[in-house]
């Protein structure tokens, strides 16, 4: 088991559920789930170590078409 981080990620309208279902098919996705508030989708990731998270997961992330921003909490 590697390192744990919820990745909070706000999306252009109407664009949500897309991109839902586009991050959930990567393999470092354990769960993603649509929510209310200034963000829009949260993901809980696992990846070997934390710049993992950085490098890989957060690029894939944003080169998704209708991703705005993202926020990277790491599990402790």
């Amino acid at each position: 088991m590697g390192v744990q981080a919820y990745i909070l990620i706000q999306v252009q309208t109407g664009k949500a559920q897309t991109l839902k279902k586009e991050i959930s098919q990567y393999s470092w996705a354990l769960r993603v789930d649509r929510i209310m508030g200034p963000f829009d989708i949260v993901a809980l990731v696992e990846a070997e170590n934390n710049r993992e998270i950085g490098d890989t997961i957060l690029c894939d992330i944003h080169s998704l078409q209708g991703v705005k921003r993202t926020l990277t909490c790491p599990v402790i």
